[in-house]
């Protein structure tokens, strides 16, 4: 068998632009434990190298998933590729983009590693028809700036108020939040199309 891995990152398993120290600290995980995950990163590689002499902790996304890309890369007969142009291929949404106005997009944070993922996907595509793209996230980060460059016109975070992540990842607040969110987009839209007709 052979297979294609959706994969929408590029990192290399171990180092500091590894798995661990990319991705650690949003699950949480302190400086200390970010060391200590990429030394075992490290050695399984050399694990990994000596049992199948296959070396391919550096090739671009074995350290997506927590490395679960280099996994797929040394026990399987597997390519990683672009998750989102996989995913966007086969839904068809570039024929539901050609006559929209608006796309919205987002994931749950949006920040410099949001390039290469769903979001940047949808809106590179959306660009193709002229389509104006916003972006919605849980939070956003100062480099989510590079958002701009890639295709999504404006973003926003749906927090909108102080609160703790378990609460913001409540399914029933967030839920609330993003129709709050969106509503309050929409009718920014609304009043600037209405003064426009004027």
């Amino acid at each position: 068998c052979k297979f294609k891995i959706a994969c929408d990152v590029n990192n290399p398993l171990f180092g500091k632009n590894g798995a661990a120290y990319i991705y650690g600290s949003q699950k949480g995980a302190t400086s200390e434990i970010i060391e200590e995950l990429d030394n075992g990163l490290r050695n399984f590689s050399k694990v990994v190298k000596n049992y199948l002499s296959k070396d391919v902790a550096n090739v671009e996304g074995a350290g997506a998933a927590g490395g679960l890309g280099f996994a797929f890369l040394a026990f399987l007969d597997s390519k990683l590729e672009s998750g989102i142009k996989i995913i966007l291929e086969e839904i068809k949404l570039e024929e539901e983009l050609k006559d929209a106005d608006f796309v919205i997009t987002g994931e749950g944070r949006l920040d410099n590693q949001t390039m290469g993922k769903a979001p940047i996907g949808v809106a590179k595509l959306a660009k193709k028809y002229g389509v104006k793209v916003i972006g919605l996230a849980g939070a956003t980060t100062e480099d989510a700036v590079k958002c701009n460059e890639e295709g999504i016109d404006a973003y926003f975070s749906i927090v909108n108020r102080a609160m703790t992540i378990e609460e913001a990842m409540d399914k029933a607040t967030a839920s609330e939040n993003m129709t709050a969110t969106t509503t309050q987009i929409f009718n920014l839209i609304t009043s600037i199309q209405q003064s426009k007709n004027m």
